[in-house]
């Protein structure tokens, strides 16, 4: 009876936090569209002060470990991607990072507004020549030299509960190419927080980001990519298995894509 009554508890506070993180999202996405419009860089304050209020409502708090990377030159931030609730943490985390983002989500023109107002690159991971293409053109135009950090989640998806996708190689030839830096960020509890096709039922609960440290890109070469991507998904890979035991996903047994 106990149990069957928090159960019922638990699935109210998600509806309750639904409504919540709708009203949010209704009201913030354009805020942030037209004080990005107003003044530059406005939409990324306005979303973390939306967030701050927005998390502690719902039962949400970020966590952070280890140093953002930071600096004038920027880092590619590789994360792994358990839940939509991932964006916001890492958006919390190193408060000036920009994302690449699959480009069918710039067909929801709210969302897209948004994105592009927080400097959102879109790249068809579809399509594997577009893409290169679009690759291309971060790394010879002018998409990266605002500085800052870039984050890519490798997989190029939300992974199914409790697992992970092959990561990709876009994110390395993209620090390969562009001199950056890589930075493996492990994000954890995210997926208990929302779960992958949660419809928005946000549930309490920690989601911690995890920064391990930098790895050099200095004298790579684009063949050194795959031997690159497999280094730092071990090394998120070590840091997800060794998380809290509530927020553990296994990476084992998976095989990688080029």
């Amino acid at each position: 009876m106990r149990r069957s009554t928090h159960r019922l508890r638990g699935v109210l506070r998600a509806q309750g936090n639904r409504a919540l993180v709708v009203a949010g999202l209704v009201a913030l996405l354009p805020v942030a569209v037209v004080g990005e419009r107003l003044r530059r860089g406005s939409a990324r304050r306005l979303l973390r002060r939306g967030l701050s209020i927005l998390a502690p409502l719902c039962g949400v708090r970020f966590e952070v470990r280890g140093r953002p990377p930071g600096g004038r030159s920027g880092a590619v931030v590789v994360a792994n991607h358990s839940s939509p609730m991932d964006i916001p943490a890492l958006l919390w985390a190193d408060p000036d990072v920009r994302f690449v983002a699959t480009s069918g989500l710039f067909r929801i023109p709210v969302l897209a507004a948004a994105m592009r107002a927080l400097g959102t690159v879109p790249i068809d991971r579809h399509h594997h020549d577009r893409a290169q293409r679009q690759l291309d053109r971060m790394v010879d135009g002018t998409d990266l030299d605002a500085g800052g950090d870039v984050a890519v989640f490798a997989e190029g998806g939300i992974a199914p509960t409790g697992r992970r996708l092959p990561f990709k190689t876009g994110a390395f030839s993209l620090a390969i190419r562009s001199g950056r830096p890589v930075v493996p960020a492990a994000i954890h509890g995210s997926d208990r927080v929302l779960e992958p096709g949660g419809r928005l039922l946000v549930r309490p609960g920690v989601v911690t980001v995890e920064f391990l440290g930098s790895v050099e890109v200095a004298g790579l070469t684009t063949d050194d990519r795959h031997a690159l991507r497999d280094r730092v998904r071990d090394r998120i890979c070590d840091a997800v298995d060794s998380g809290p035991p509530r927020t553990r996903a296994t990476c084992g047994g998976i095989a990688h894509t080029s």
